[in-house]
């Protein structure tokens, strides 16, 4: 049972804290939480390198030094941790593989246990679902980022649709309205000031699907000589899309470089921002990009229609055909009027709906309701 102490301890527990799209969304929790709870972030491998960022809200970091989520280790050491911390909650970000630290909890009697859904996790196999299905019988509440994300757990894990919550992502004051100066990103990466410039940020991946953007690209070079395509990410396939570019001769009509630390200085350099993925659960470049007052122009997939409104504050593309993103693109190339008329509805959604405050009190208001039904049974 937990101990009386003048604010509730929430223990997050993911891999690390290396930067990501949900590691970014657990900075934005603990910043939002931390005049209201004690905190605390479990790492089953090292803490990663926005440890730092995470100590600065005034949570402790705590590392389990383990190799994954099949590290036999994990169970022992996260029952130690959670027995000397004593916590009211713990919430995991374990991607499929909570099962020992859900069951270290119950040893250690953690009073509420949550877990979390952040992505179309069509990458599981039986055996994680049969192990995530264990998990969950431990478990008070699951939260997804995203109405599709909910779905898709439900009828994946068998799970009862009253068991799972949605609360979607949020985006930070870093992402701000104001619309700083480009000029000096795209001279930095070598842009022409001229070009009308074309981005995406998305690790290169097979669910990203770049090779549709770069079918797009060759479509819209064809059409309009000004034309720039910005890629911003990293991952294995990254030489593989660098190699397509080059095999086309696409070369001077772009530019891509590696995820950097200030992702919203790149996302003001564009335009446009597009994102061609497979699938998506609440994609976290789109509502950057969006919080920027940029147009986006994305595949009609997963989490997507519920922060991107066709023709109201983006447009959707319910096909997998080049020539669809392209005259999409198109139409907002053109159009300086429709351009901004996307970017500022955007971006007054975004405010209005997806802010990191917002989706801070969502989730203490979700605690608070956990930990009142605990302390009623």
């Amino acid at each position: 049972m937990s101990i009386a102490r003048e604010k509730p301890c929430v223990c997050y527990v993911i891999p690390s804290l290396a930067p990501g799209g949900t590691e970014r969304q657990l900075l934005y929790l603990l910043a939002g939480l931390k005049e209201t709870h004690g905190c605390t972030v479990v790492c089953t491998r090292a803490a990663g390198a926005w440890g730092e960022g995470a100590r600065a809200t005034g949570a402790t970091i705590v590392e389990l030094n383990t190799f994954g989520g099949w590290d036999f280790r994990i169970r022992g050491r996260a029952r130690r941790v959670f027995t000397e911390i004593r916590p009211d909650i713990v919430h995991t970000f374990l991607f499929g593989f909570d099962l020992p630290v859900n069951r270290a909890a119950q040893d250690a009697g953690v009073p509420v246990l949550v877990s979390s859904r952040r992505e179309l996790a069509a990458w599981m196999k039986p055996r994680h679902v049969r192990a995530q299905r264990k998990a969950n019988a431990l478990v008070d509440c699951i939260i997804a980022n995203s109405r599709a994300v909910a779905l898709f757990a439900a009828n994946q894990e068998r799970l009862e649709a009253k068991r799972i919550r949605v609360i979607h992502n949020g985006v930070g004051d870093e992402f701000s309205a104001i619309d700083e100066d480009s000029s000096q990103t795209r001279m930095r990466l070598r842009i022409p000031p001229e070009r009308f410039v074309v981005g995406m940020a998305a690790n290169f991946s097979p669910v990203k699907d770049h090779a549709l953007f770069l079918a797009t690209a060759r479509i819209l070079i064809r059409q309009r000589s000004d034309i720039h395509f910005l890629l911003v990410g990293g991952g294995w396939l990254e030489n593989r899309v660098r190699d397509a570019v080059r095999g086309d001769k696409m070369q001077d009509n772009f530019t891509i470089t590696s995820t950097p630390t200030d992702v919203a200085r790149f996302l003001r350099a564009m335009d446009v921002c597009v994102l061609t993925s497979l699938r998506e659960g609440f994609p976290n470049a789109l509502l950057e990009a969006m919080a920027l007052g940029r147009p986006v122009v994305a595949a009609s997939v997963g989490g997507i229609p519920e922060l991107v409104e066709d023709g109201v504050t983006g447009r959707l593309v319910t096909t997998r055909d080049p020539a669809d993103f392209a005259a999409a693109i198109l139409r907002i190339a053109e159009d300086c009027s429709e351009a901004r008329r996307l970017g500022e509805r955007a971006r007054e959604r975004v405010q209005r709906e997806f802010s990191a405050k917002r989706m801070a009190g969502a989730y203490r208001a979700l605690y608070e309701e956990l930990l009142n039904r605990r302390g009623e049974s």
